[in-house]
């Protein structure tokens, strides 16, 4: 198939659909046609333009595309258009990818689920009833729907991994500042800074699309190192027969549902057949009602410049008089947004110590897998988020303990990857995610190769 017959495809799918499930908020067909056939003239004569050549894709609306509008979802924001791409952007289209359409997700990219006051809500290709994720839910949506094969998203909260998992598809979170988020907005258009615990990645429908995506997109080097490679994936984990598999299956502070843990434990059993060992008690020292506060407050001190006047007014009102030892995670994230630049490094320091710690559970184990979110798809809830609720077999949870099982990841810095594992009792995607140590983003990546092939991998979503 050619780039323009395949564009044509993909605009066809986004023409039967998209009214309903709203994953494409912008287009340049126009530019994208006459890119294509530039690429499809180029293969004709023999010549590659790159490992993406003449692929059209779409990109998450936080990252500056030169000439096509670039809103984060924010009111304010609704007419911009940068004139030059974001790093990532850049890299992409430099390996021959032709990007061509936008896709939806939460104010400043600053919410779990996918809506804003520019471009409203995103629905799920699987039930359009329940949710995408944030915040790279009209990522995840739009790769479901046939939209794209490949999509860039960002993840801080599990953005890339959740809504991989809500709809069925994969994703990674690498290793923090493997891929340049210049360009992303939050923070604002043009800034040069580094943001803490936010990291770019892509998603796709298969693990090997992603690791596809991850050699174009550290093609410029990683960790801001000029010429410098991600080390290879584990031996270990290349022989199942000699690969350590941690499997975390609960935590008291992070309730998961029946299906949820249904899936993990299948997957778990598929590899224990297929020559790996499997061990359920490994876990970092320091337990996750200690750590989750601390990183929702790390979390929210590192979003507070993208939150809106509202949310920040919110946690603001929230947030007064909370000492450092919260253990509330509402309260932990509201006191985050207000942090002093003292009582930031003081937690920072406490990070460090569960850094550490991680590195003592990699050398018991080779990669742990978790569940990537409590449960499947929930029905859309546009209540504020510190106010909102989230069922888990009928136990009412704040939503916010929707970010332990990513949290569990970004905290340290390490990379995750969310892989399909099928579908629950209503037809609903069940992702789990494979978390290896610091700079291991191929490790992780070997073993989510493993598992899509051992469970089954992506299932397109049946016309509802």
């Amino acid at each position: 198939m050619g780039s323009e017959e395949l564009l044509d495809a993909q605009l066809a799918r986004i023409d039967q659909t998209n009214d309903t499930l709203n994953a494409i908020v912008a287009l340049d067909i126009e530019r994208a046609r006459t890119q294509c056939r530039e690429a499809d003239a180029s293969r004709a004569k023999g010549e590659r333009l790159g490992p993406l050549h003449g692929l059209p894709i779409s990109v998450k609306d936080s990252f500056e595309t030169a000439g096509l509008v670039t809103t984060s979802g924010a009111p304010d924001l609704a007419g911009h258009v940068p004139t030059t791409d974001a790093d990532a952007v850049a890299l992409l289209k430099r390996a021959g990818a032709i990007v061509y359409a936008k896709t939806n997700l939460p104010t400043y990219a600053s919410d779990i689920q996918t809506f804003n006051d520019v471009h409203g809500l995103t629905r799920n290709p699987y039930d359009p009833e329940r949710t995408v994720g944030g915040s790279s839910g009209g990522s995840a949506a739009a790769l479901a729907a046939g939209y794209t094969l490949l999509e860039l998203g960002s993840d801080i909260g599990g953005s890339i991994r959740c809504p991989a998992h809500y709809c069925g598809v994969a994703g990674i979170k690498p290793s923090w500042w493997v891929i340049s988020k210049r360009g992303h907005i939050p923070g604002p258009p043009g800034s040069r800074r580094v943001p803490d615990l936010s990291v770019a990645g892509p998603l796709a429908r298969t693990v090997e699309d992603l690791e596809l995506a991850m050699n174009v997109l550290t093609a410029d080097g990683v960790h801001g190192v000029p010429g410098s490679r991600l080390p290879p994936a584990s031996p270990a984990v290349g022989d199942l027969a000699r690969c350590r598999v941690g499997v975390w299956l609960e935590d008291q502070t992070g309730p998961i549902g029946s299906q949820v843990r249904e899936g993990l434990e299948r997957v778990a059993g598929l590899l224990e057949g297929a020559g790996a060992t499997v061990l359920s008690e490994v876990r970092p020292v320091t337990p996750t009602e200690v750590w989750f506060p601390l990183y929702l407050q790390l979390l929210t001190a590192a979003m507070a410049a993208g939150m809106d006047a509202d949310q920040r007014e919110l946690y603001a009102s929230i947030a007064e008089g909370i000492p450092a030892d919260v253990t509330d995670p509402t309260l932990a994230a509201a006191r985050g947004a207000s942090l002093s630049h003292l009582d930031w490094m003081l937690l920072d320091e406490q990070r460090h110590l569960v850094i550490r710690e991680w590195q003592q559970v990699f050398d018991q184990v080779d990669v742990m897998i978790t569940p990537v979110a409590p449960t499947t798809a929930f029905p859309h809830d546009t209540t504020p988020l510190p106010l909102r609720q989230l069922d888990v077999d009928g136990r009412s949870v704040p939503a916010l303990m929707h970010l332990v099982w990513a949290g569990l990841a970004t905290l340290p810095l390490l990379p995750a990857t969310a892989v399909p594992v099928g579908l629950d009792d209503s037809g609903l995607p069940l992702g789990v995610q494979v978390v290896a140590p610091r700079f291991g983003d191929l490790t992780s990546l070997a073993m989510a190769r493993h598992i899509e092939t051992l469970a089954g991998g992506f299932q397109p979503p049946r016309a509802r």
